[in-house]
């Protein structure tokens, strides 16, 4: 914590950490359900758009977001925004996979028998779906999370002094050579990612509980 930068880039990734697994498993929510329930013309290419970015390195994703945004209308490089885009989009394959095999799972057959009982579309979602899908979600919102807070590909490439964040200072000290500041960073990453995944346990549990109930 003696390092200039490390208190900041604590901050910063855990706050992008948490904002992108929010935003991103709520949007691979909403597109996995629109896709696996053919709710629109053409979900299949929402699917492709979803999948996409796996076959991008995480350079060449940083490199294009590097030269659409440090230009207006919209200029988002040297702020934590466009790491957030970049990490958003990175990670969206993985929180649809999982939102997709969750949805998979949930018989659409559940929903229509709510429909005829009178039940609208919305109120289908709030207490028949969303309580079934909740676990997967959860565990979506976990792989963007811990995704996020180990990225270094595309970080390397746009973070400036203001929005470092813990990778690229791991990678700063260790060019520097200072290997016991590292290995505090690295185990406080992996005690947050541990404390995350109990969470989700916990979460899931009480799930099964409550359907139990």
């Amino acid at each position: 914590f003696q390092y200039g930068d490390t208190q900041k880039a604590i901050f910063n990734t855990f706050k992008l950490g948490i904002l992108t697994a929010t935003v991103g498993a709520a949007l691979a929510a909403l597109i996995a359900y629109v896709t696996n329930r053919r709710l629109v013309y053409g979900a299949r290419y929402l699917e492709f758009f979803a999948l996409a970015p796996l076959v991008i390195p995480g350079i060449v994703l940083a490199v294009g977001l590097f030269i659409a945004y440090t230009r207006p209308p919209l200029v988002l490089y040297g702020t934590i925004w466009i790491l957030f885009v970049a990490y958003l989009t990175k990670e969206m394959p993985i929180g649809f996979s999982q939102a997709e095999t969750t949805f998979k799972t949930i018989h659409p057959e559940l929903e229509d028998a709510s429909r005829i009982l009178g039940a609208d579309r919305l109120r289908v979602l709030r207490d028949v779906t969303a309580p079934l899908a909740r676990s997967g979600l959860i565990a979506a919102w976990c792989f963007i999370f811990i995704g996020v807070i180990r990225e270094l590909s595309a970080s390397i490439l746009l973070f400036t002094p203001a929005s470092k964040v813990v990778s690229v200072v791991i990678f700063d000290l260790k060019e520097e050579g200072q290997i016991g500041v590292i290995s505090v960073l690295g185990i406080l990453l992996l005690v947050a990612s541990f404390l995350v995944l109990l969470a989700v346990q916990w979460a899931a549990g009480k799930d099964i509980l409550a359907a139990r109930e």
